[in-house]
């Protein structure tokens, strides 16, 4: 027995030692690659298809993966220059903690078993411009034998000898791949992505229960094809949504958006747009309702948090009251948005949206104004005397949208008119970005957008903005005055949250023209100690 026990300790001990070593001498390797990496100054390579994990093929059955954090510098549409601040050596994993002169600091970790700091290089090279340069750098990885178009950065990519490579997606599409359902899943990075998609499932509930599918190929397909045109000019960055158009089969004059961006268009709609253009029109309006999250921003904006959080726990399967009451409620929010609309504000900015599009497309209002008077032609033959009511009471008058159409002056601000919000310590804690504006008559709107970090830390109302004029005209009007301080009241009550993003429209009724050019801004923002104007030319997130 003793002699036994004897022979089984041994092992047993020097088990025990290798257990208690190996650790260490993992932590001691990424410790190495600390030394190598903090300090460097690398190019932040744009993300492909929203995805924040990044699998790096090494040749070994362990997963090596770069894992995005970050808040403003994720997801990015242009490469961005990064200064590693730095870098954290963990059991399993490095963290890199990036500074972006423009966007402010975000976070990339790599995960893995530490290799070699040769190796390494090649990890930093998925996700930085390290070797390999930006024109060279590969976005998308097909399979000869399938046929199937993967993104790179996936972990079912082919064998090397079956693979095609492209830099872009159109390429690939154009030589007879297909997309792999899996890799290109939207993944749209919005605040709230669980709780939007929930109400787009309840929202199509109510439209399934109240339309049939119109059976036309032709009007399917011309639908699909213009909004397509649509999202391929949009004026300013999509959010990641995977649209569908559907034409329904009802007399109605009607169009609607349902969240995460399933559009509808009826067959009476349809049959009074004698144009691509008037379509387009109609089209562009319902995409602002989905761009701008109308539907998440009046559902989140009504309920309490622990409503909103709830229906998460609903849909996996809880059964408490808890559950059951954020059914009920999400429930009679779809119903009562899919009777009533999203409310006058949120209506005249999507039409502002509208008249944004199509203006920057080089086509003009007029398609606007031909639809908005053929929805008014529609009106009169159930309202012939204008009391108001029915489909249409949520929206502005139908007659103000006529006259705004015809008599507005709408305008895209420059790249540049792009401003940062920071603390006493620099830190980024909001960006604000002008995307449009809209003159009629006096009546001044101009819609931007707002997005957060995490230093924002709690939830804020989004006020009165004062922006500083260099100088502002409409055709004929007069100038405004260099230097002038223009006040802009914030006009749909929006919220703001940590890390999130909001279109928000301000307004004011007694203006003398259009903003040329904003000199400075000032938005009472919570731990906003001032605002900063980007001087970076290139594109913002």
């Amino acid at each position: 027995m003793t002699s036994l026990s004897r022979v089984s300790l041994a092992p047993t001990a020097s088990f025990l030692v290798m257990l208690i070593s190996a650790p260490a001498v993992h932590a001691q390797r990424w410790n190495d690659l600390e030394r190598t990496i903090e300090g460097r100054q690398l190019i932040l390579r744009p993300t492909i298809e929203g995805r924040r994990k990044v699998y790096i093929d090494t040749g070994a059955d362990a997963d090596a993966f770069a894992l995005h954090r970050g808040d403003r510098l994720f997801p990015l549409r242009v490469a961005e220059p990064v200064r590693i601040v730095d870098a954290d050596p963990e059991r399993d994993h490095i963290e890199l903690e990036l500074q972006s002169a423009r966007l402010g600091r975000g976070r990339i970790d790599f995960y893995g078993h530490p290799p070699a700091p040769e190796e390494f290089e090649r990890w930093l090279d998925e996700v930085f411009e390290v070797a390999t340069p930006a024109t060279d750098f590969h976005r998308y990885v097909a399979n000869r034998r399938s046929r199937t178009l993967h993104i790179r950065g996936a972990n079912h990519l082919p064998a090397a000898p079956h693979r095609e490579l492209f830099a872009d997606d159109r390429s690939a599409l154009d030589s007879g791949y297909s997309r792999c359902g899996v890799c290109f899943l939207p993944t749209p990075d919005v605040a709230g992505y669980e709780t939007e998609k929930s109400l787009a499932m309840f929202g199509l509930q109510q439209v399934r229960a109240t339309y049939y599918p119109y059976v036309d190929t032709a009007q399917q397909e011309r639908v699909a094809a213009v909004g397509a045109g649509v999202l391929d000019r949009w004026p300013v960055p999509l959010k990641g949504y995977r649209y569908r158009f559907q034409v329904v089969d009802a007399d109605d004059i009607n169009a609607f958006a349902v969240p995460t961006g399933y559009l509808f268009v009826t067959r009476g709609l349809l049959e009074s747009l004698e144009t691509d253009e008037e379509l387009a029109a109609i089209l562009a309006h319902e995409i602002a309702h989905v761009e701008s999250r109308h539907s998440y921003r009046q559902w989140r904006n009504a309920r309490n948090i622990s409503i909103v959080t709830g229906i998460l726990g609903a849909l996996s399967g809880a059964t408490d009251n808890a559950a059951d009451d954020a059914i009920a409620a999400m429930t009679s929010f779809t119903s009562q948005l899919f009777l009533a609309g999203y409310g006058r504000d949120r209506e005249r900015e999507a039409d502002l949206y509208a008249s944004f599009y199509l203006n920057e497309a080089d086509i003009g209002d007029r398609p606007l104004l031909n639809a908005f008077r053929k929805l008014q032609f529609a009106r009169d033959a159930y309202d012939p005397f204008g009391n108001g009511g029915g489909l249409f009471a949520s929206h502005p008058h139908i007659g103000e949208r006529i006259e705004k159409t015809r008599a507005t002056v709408t305008a895209g601000f420059a790249d540049d008119e792009v401003f940062q919000g920071v603390d006493d310590d620099g830190r980024l804690v909001a960006t604000l970005r002008f995307d449009a504006q809209r003159l009629f008559r006096r009546e001044l709107d101009v819609v931007a957008t707002l997005s957060t970090t995490a230093e924002l830390g709690e939830e804020d109302n989004v006020n009165t903005l004062n922006v500083w004029v260099g100088s502002a005209t409409a055709g004929g009007r007069a100038r405004q005055v260099r230097g002038q301080r223009i006040r802009l009241r914030e006009r749909t009550a929006e919220k703001i949250f940590p890390s999130d993003e909001v279109s928000a429209v301000f307004g004011n009724d007694d203006a003398r023209g259009l903003i040329e050019r904003i000199e400075r801004v000032d938005l009472n923002l919570r731990n906003v100690d001032r605002w900063i104007r980007v001087r970076n030319d290139a594109e913002s997130r």
